[in-house]
């Protein structure tokens, strides 16, 4: 479902509907976010964002979020990890209908991962606190006002080897002009 609020806006839109991410792998270590050639949160193929906004749609779809680099592990009490990073989604655009074009975006990101201390096992509760992504003059981030919650399930599996799932959904908002999201 998507919403538009602040008709007085020309160019800025407000995006709050949530986009399925989803990551499955293996890796050689139990840590979040994934590292390694492999690390990557993909949309479902049925799943594409859509920004509203006066005279002008937004497009976003095939969304990859990945190049976690520059993670902080923080200690969050009681028993819980902040995970502050780095990273970049790629994916495809188009604006009112017209063609799809590449788009890259960089920025921060920092999920919550409750009850939770870098390299246990186990599945856990997650909330995506931000997201401040920018790249060909558009800028997303994570709503201030709505949960984006997930869940990160970690499995050894032999071998020095451990299988990552996680799965966000998380919402977000989208401007493109530098204007103040709502």
């Amino acid at each position: 479902m998507v919403k538009f609020f602040g008709s007085a806006l020309v160019a800025s839109l407000l995006f709050l509907n949530s986009g399925a991410a989803h990551a499955s792998l293996v890796t050689d270590s139990p840590l979040l976010p994934p590292t390694g050639p492999h690390a990557k949160y993909l949309s479902p193929a049925d799943v594409h964002a859509t920004y509203n906004g006066p005279g002008l749609v937004i497009e976003l779809e095939n969304i990859i979020h990945f190049g976690f680099d520059n993670i902080q592990h923080i200690p969050s009490p009681p028993n819980d990890t902040l995970e502050s990073f780095d990273s970049k989604v790629h994916g495809l655009a188009s604006i009112n209908g017209g063609p799809q074009f590449p788009i890259l975006l960089t920025g921060p990101v920092q999920v919550m991962v409750f009850n939770y201390s870098p390299g246990d096992l186990g599945n856990f509760q997650t909330e995506m606190l931000s997201l401040d992504l920018s790249g060909g003059g558009v800028t997303i981030r994570e709503s201030p006002t709505l949960p984006s919650l997930g869940q990160t399930g970690i499995a050894g599996i032999g071998g020095g080897l451990y299988r990552i799932d996680s799965f966000f959904d998380v919402f977000t908002e989208l401007s493109v002009d530098g204007g103040q999201m709502l």
